[in-house]
């Protein structure tokens, strides 16, 4: 008999194993069922799940790496907080799934795994401090060697992350005493390198990676590895074993651009021994420009190539290679910014040439990314450039236009009107051999002449300097339409003109002068002619103008270019023609210095006429003394503990011994500048022991003969305040106040408005009055007597002894000295006929005269 088609018989069998199932699945039970269902469940449930959602995360992390080959590749990418919420539904989703594994089946074998995983999505989530809870858990309580060195190897990297980099060793020194399985060592000797890495040790990094080299695998990412060595090979200077291991990263069939930078990278580090290994790396660079597949990379191999022919001395091939580079890069501002710099530094450095260099730099500033390691510096010289050509462009812009102010405007308007159309045609011709020569032309290179770039001497040869002049004309005359008598009119007039040292952009980028836009030749010589100066100020503010420039590029030139030829050169122009320059102190000294080594005899004529000229300057005492800044400098720091002793008696009113401490330094070193600070205290006393009229001609004295001193300002301060004070004091004489007191005073809290005490005096009051006048009905009211001063007045007291009581214990209450800065303020008595006048006239100095007189 059956039912359904089962078998009676069957039936306690089925009963049997279905009550031998439901025990498995107890998780209490240690029985071989219930481990066996447990491993299984927690496996392919859980766990299995949860690891695959950390694998994708670990995926995406891979895929947001930004390799940037010029530097040492990241053995791991960083990740930040952008990145890490990203993946944030994922990180939820493997810890819940970890935990239902760690839950459901706690004694299956995948429990610790499932633990390592919850601590992985922490960690890639920056949650660092739960994450090492959970690695120090597993290693805690896990029954396996294998699983607890495994959780070690974790909690190192997230130390490592975490910035905790000594807690980072201690777990690394533990595990170097360890047996560890392979595939544990494999990933300790990346972690260590990892670290390595982040300290910056590329020695110990390089170790660790060669140590895991043999044991790694493709699924590893070996081939990338593979070419981190060779980076660091190359770093250090081994060149050979660089070569080999870029080498094996091709062998391991990289990706396509990780291939094509280690082959470039091979091209790099070839040995040049003999000159057929030179021919070999140029082949090697042909092969790769001509392959099809490195159409995107053709600007990093023309750069590439250009660093190679520097390498071995060819900077004419090696600028054709950078300047081919730059027109053939897209989308890659780095490589293109680091061409435009090598450019710079070749005509910085070896040619000397700061005009075309400045442009150099320009097109670098403007292209490369700011976060690239040297930026800084880079943006420095590039500022030097601009303020180096700029102040050579003043002194050609100004002395042109000085020449061509002594003509005429008939004889100017014919001249230029016979220059600008010959110089037309031959733009035109240079127009049209430009646009018709070869890209690859070294004519087209950084020694190309043929281009404008604004250097030459000639005023309206020279682009840069119309559009300055231009420039300079317009914001002291306006725009000016260009007729006889010119400076008469006053009318509007629009002038266009393109300035191509605006362009950014190296010199084959700037605009030729045949592109720049003219409606006609009469216009053109119009708005040149507009730019001279004709009348005496303009004249003289141009002269001015060069008198600086000189001065400045003497100094560009000394200080930051060491052209010690072109300072000299340069300073002895400016003494020359502006014998009057009030710069001749300093430019003597500094060529007294600059001939030091390169002409003795003139080095001692400046120091004479240093020393002759300039006798009481600090460049005579330096000629004197090359050791006078470090000796002053000492004395003055002398000087600084004798002033702090001189105030502190000038402040407890010993005017006797601040004033012997004062004689002392003023003797000792009164050329110094902080021999003013002893002047002004010295002024300070006598406004504390004479008449004001002293003090105030001292005061004037001190700003007469400091014009330069940083104490000037608070001089002129204490002037001002001391005459304003003289004023209210005579205005105070003016106002009678009533020598008549048996009458109802007042008692008065005056303060600066700008305090806002207002709050705090009606509390201080209420709880004063409470304490020490608990029976009496005082009252206080609060005024403003005028901007800057507000009142508080406390009345009904019958006569001045209540009135003088109350302003006793109140100024001399320990809890109102606490609560208020009775320093500041003025407190005193008043009668009511007298708080009428006083509160009319606002004469709040006077009655402070009048109360001390009288009460």
């Amino acid at each position: 008999m059956s039912i359904k088609g089962v078998k009676w018989g069957y039936l306690p069998i089925l009963f049997l194993v279905s009550m031998l199932y439901t025990a498995g699945c107890s998780p209490e039970s240690t029985s071989p069922v219930s481990t066996s269902y447990h491993n299984l469940a927690s496996h392919y449930n859980g766990y299995f799940y949860a690891r695959e959602s950390i694998r994708g995360i670990e995926n995406q992390i891979r895929e947001s790496i930004e390799n940037d080959y010029d530097r040492i590749l990241p053995l791991f990418p960083a990740i930040d907080t952008t990145l890490a919420k990203s993946y944030e539904d994922q990180i939820e989703e493997s810890i819940k799934m970890a935990s239902l594994a760690i839950q459901r089946h706690p004694n299956s074998k995948w429990e610790d795994d499932s633990y390592l995983l919850v601590g992985l999505a922490r960690q890639y989530s920056l949650d660092y401090p739960n994450a090492i809870t959970t690695y120090k858990y597993i290693n805690t309580n896990s029954e396996d060697d294998d699983t607890k060195h495994r959780a070690l190897i974790y909690l190192m990297k997230a130390f490592t992350d975490y910035g905790e980099l000594s807690n980072a060793v201690a777990v690394s020194d533990y595990l170097k005493k360890e047996p560890l399985n392979e595939d544990n060592m494999k990933l300790l000797y990346l972690y260590r390198a990892y670290y390595y890495q982040v300290t910056g040790d590329l020695d110990n990094m390089l170790t660790n990676l060669v140590n895991a080299a043999p044991i790694l695998s493709n699924k590893d990412g070996k081939g990338r590895l593979y070419f981190i060595i060779g980076q660091n090979y190359q770093e250090l200077g081994f060149e050979a074993e660089a070569y080999n291991y870029y080498k094996k990263c091709i062998s391991t069939n990289p990706e396509y651009e990780l291939d094509f930078h280690a082959r470039l990278k091979m091209a790099q580090v070839t040995q040049l021994g003999k000159n057929s290994d030179i021919r070999n790396a140029r082949k090697l660079f042909k092969k790769l420009l001509d392959d099809k597949k490195n159409l995107e990379f053709r600007d990093k191999i023309f750069y590439e190539m250009a660093e190679f022919e520097m390498r071995n001395r060819n900077m004419d091939l090696a600028v054709q290679y950078y300047n081919s580079s730059i027109r053939e890069s897209t989308n890659n501002r780095k490589v293109k910014g680091q061409s435009y710099l090598r450019l710079g530094e070749i005509n910085y450095d070896s040619l000397r040439d700061f005009r075309t260099a400045k442009l150099y730099y320009d097109s670098t500033i403007s292209t490369l990314p700011k976060d690239v390691e040297g930026y800084e510096a880079i943006a420095n010289r590039q500022k030097v450039l601009a303020d180096f050509v700029a102040n050579l462009t003043i002194i050609e812009v100004n002395d042109s236009l000085l020449t061509l102010s002594k003509m005429d405007t008939g004889a100017l308007r014919k001249y230029l009107t016979e220059f600008v159309e010959t110089k037309r045609a031959q733009e035109e011709e240079k127009e049209k051999n430009r646009r018709t020569s070869s890209s690859t032309s070294v004519n087209n290179s950084v020694f190309n002449t043929s281009v404008s770039t604004g250097t030459s001497s000639w005023y309206f040869d020279n682009l840069t300097a119309v559009a300055i002049g231009e420039t300079e004309f317009r914001r002291v005359w306006g725009d000016l339409k260009l007729e006889d008598n010119w400076r008469r009119s006053v009318k509007e007039s629009q002038v266009s003109i393109n300035n191509p040292a605006a362009i950014q952009g190296g010199p084959e980028d700037i605009i030729a002068p045949s592109e720049i836009e003219v409606t006609s030749v009469k216009d053109e010589v119009s708005r040149l002619v507009a730019t001279v100066p004709y009348d005496s100020a303009s004249r003289s503010k141009a002269l001015e103008e060069i008198e600086d420039a000189y001065y400045n590029l003497g100094n560009i030139y000394h200080f930051n270019l060491e052209e010690e030829p072109n300072a000299a050169e340069s300073f002895e122009t400016l003494l020359s023609r502006f014998e009057e320059t009030e710069y001749q102190a300093e430019v003597m000294y500094l060529l007294y210095l600059i001939y030091g080594e390169l002409n003795p005899d003139r080095a001692l004529y400046y120091r004479t006429k240093i020393l002759n000229d300039h006798p009481n300057t600090t460049y005579a005492k330096l000629v004197i003394n090359p050791n006078y800044t470090k000796e002053s400098s000492e004395a003055a720091e002398k000087l600084k503990v004798l002033y702090d002793e001189a105030y502190g008696y000038y402040g407890t009113g010993d005017f006797v011994n601040a004033r012997r401490l004062i004689s002392a330094a003023l003797t000792e070193y009164d050329d110094l500048q902080i021999s003013t600070r002893f002047k002004l205290l010295e002024v300070l006393i006598t406004g504390k022991t004479e008449d004001i009229n002293q003090y105030q001609y001292e005061l004037g004295e001190f700003i007469k003969a400091n014009p330069d001193s940083d104490l000037r300002e608070y001089a002129e301060e204490l002037l001002a305040a001391s005459r304003e004070f003289q004023d209210k004091m005579l205005r105070a004489r003016g106002v009678k106040f009533i020598e008549y007191f048996e009458q109802e005073h007042f008692v008065i809290l005056a303060y600066p408005s700008s305090r806002r005490l207002t709050n705090s005096i009606s509390e201080t009051i209420e709880t004063f009055n409470k304490k020490n006048y608990p029976n009496q009905e005082l009252k206080y009211s609060n005024l403003i007597l005028n901007s800057d001063t507000h009142i508080t007045m406390i009345t009904q007291f019958p006569g001045a002894k209540s009135s003088l009581l109350y302003y006793e214990k109140f100024t001399l209450d320990p809890e109102v000295a606490e609560a208020l800065p009775l320093k500041e303020m003025e407190v005193f008595t008043i009668t009511k006929d007298n708080f009428s006048i006083f509160y009319q006239t606002k004469e709040l100095n006077g009655y402070l005269t009048f109360f001390k007189d009288h009460y």
